[in-house]
């Protein structure tokens, strides 16, 4: 790979080798080589197994930095966690940074026999940490990237000691297999709460139309198709490195960055979807086909005609107005990278009007921010409003059966519920059920513990409303 994971020992599922394979089934289970919660989570997740706190947890009496659930969490922790206890307490409270933390985690595992560790992902193949991709020569000329390792350097100096660091080179590879493979470990609400490398799950490659997803059950990776193989062929599997709500020129960007390759799959080339995903309205009201307007074009140019019904009278000033608008909207949506804002998110949709067309992609991400943000400020009503607008949007740029169309559907199923509309709750939840229990698996907790309660939970209400109506 190139995204983040972690794992010890992977199950592959041997028993689909080459034969047959069918959406849903699992491919590959895997357990993290290393994995760190992040500081922010620190408290309210154990460290060991990563379950959300329910209860009191216990605190390492050692170095104060690590909570578990219990006596058998904070034991099996031991084994990595007891040559970095006393380190972390020579330094606390001035604890170090979360990647120099997972760097550490590797240093010491890799001194204590790591380096010999192994994990099928198939029947004959197996892979060791040092068979994950470096990019050492890629790394070695990234500014920014050293930059980092130089920073990193010193804090491990501080933190390991100088007796226990690698030379140079192995610290670089070290370094290099970290950003390029580690993943981010999501909990049952997708949030990323965690970082681990995989041995096993590093072996994916990217497409922005993928055709395998990976969740998470705790530390563990699955993975599962998100199609149909009449025999699987592991050189075709692919998963998603970037979020394909960017546009084709920022995703391939990212992905050259970040991991230092060229992305040449169908969403890249196909030149009608990047046409889309800047376009406006048609101007002619009875007629809903997009419009393609380029940002880099001559602004006298005449837009249109429209491919679908030959509209052709824009006015002059359209071309000039959508670079505006364009380069707005993605000015406000690049500062909200880390935290959607409500009032910047409706800030952006009220200058965007009626122009953009509800599959251009700023359109799509812009109402995206206002549902996401209308959620974390419970203003109920708002979120079904742009949700239910964006499902178009949505549906389009990842796909009717991709997990994130499914999660966003079982959203909006939770708040049409919540605010008494059961017969379009039921209807939300149906249609993310049958994404979910493919991408997910009926035993995560996201369908056993959130969907299917909800589901007969609505039905069981409708029946009682529909009985008493009756009587």
């Amino acid at each position: 790979m190139r995204e983040h994971i972690s794992g010890y020992r992977i199950r592959a599922k041997q028993a689909l080798g080459r034969r047959k394979v069918s959406k849903g089934d699992v491919i590959l289970t895997s357990e993290p080589f290393v994995y760190m919660l992040t500081t922010p989570y620190k408290g309210l997740y154990c460290d060991n197994c990563l379950k959300r706190k329910k209860e009191a947890f216990q605190r390492c009496s050692g170095c104060s930095f690590e909570w578990y659930c219990n006596v058998d969490c904070q034991r099996n922790s031991w084994s990595l966690h007891k040559s970095e206890c006393k380190k972390l307490r020579r330094l606390k409270p001035n604890y170090p940074v979360d990647t120099a933390r997972l760097l550490a985690k590797i240093i010491i595992k890799l001194q204590n026999g790591g380096d010999k560790i192994e994990e099928k992902w198939t029947e004959t193949k197996t892979r060791k940490f040092k068979d994950l991709m470096n990019h050492y020569t890629d790394i070695k000329k990234d500014d920014q990237r050293q930059e980092h390792l130089s920073v990193l350097k010193v804090v491990l100096y501080d933190y390991l000691g100088p007796e226990n660091l690698p030379n140079e080179a192995d610290l670089q590879g070290i370094f290099g297999r970290v950003v390029i493979n580690s993943f981010s470990i999501n909990d049952e609400e997708h949030c990323s709460i965690a970082t681990g490398v995989y041995l096993a799950g590093s072996v994916f490659d990217h497409s922005c139309q993928p055709n395998a997803y990976i969740t998470f059950t705790g530390t563990k990776l699955i993975c599962r198709s998100l199609v149909d193989w009449p025999a699987l062929d592991w050189n075709k599997v692919r998963i998603s490195y970037v979020d394909v709500l960017l546009s084709t020129k920022d995703r391939i960007s990212d992905l050259y960055h970040r991991y230092y390759f060229t992305c040449g799959c169908n969403y890249c080339s196909d030149l009608k979807r990047e046409r889309i995903s800047s376009s406006i309205n048609c101007g002619n009201p009875s007629c809903e086909a997009p419009v393609h307007v380029s940002e880099t074009d001559d602004p006298s140019l005449p837009v249109g005609p429209c491919e679908k019904c030959g509209f052709h009278d824009y006015a002059p000033d359209t071309r000039t107005l959508y670079k505006e608008i364009a380069t707005f909207s993605r000015e406000q949506l690049d500062l909200m990278k880390q935290k959607y804002y409500f009032d910047v998110s409706k800030l952006i949709l009220e200058k965007q009007g009626s122009m953009l067309h509800k599959l251009n992609v700023l359109r799509v991400r812009a109402l995206d921010a206002a549902y996401e943000s209308a959620i974390s400020l419970e203003l109920w009503d708002k979120t079904v409003e742009f949700g239910s607008q964006n499902l178009d949007g949505i549906r389009y740029y990842y796909g009717e059966n991709h997990p994130t169309f499914g999660l966003m559907l079982l959203k909006l199923g939770k708040v049409t519920y919540l605010i008494g509309k059961l017969e379009k709750s039921m209807r939300f939840f149906r249609d993310a059920e049958a994404i979910l229990q493919i991408s997910h698996g009926t035993s995560h907790p996201v369908y056993k513990d959130q969907l299917r309660p909800l589901m007969e939970q609505a039905q069981a209400e409708i029946a009682f409303k529909r009985a008493r109506h009756k009587q």
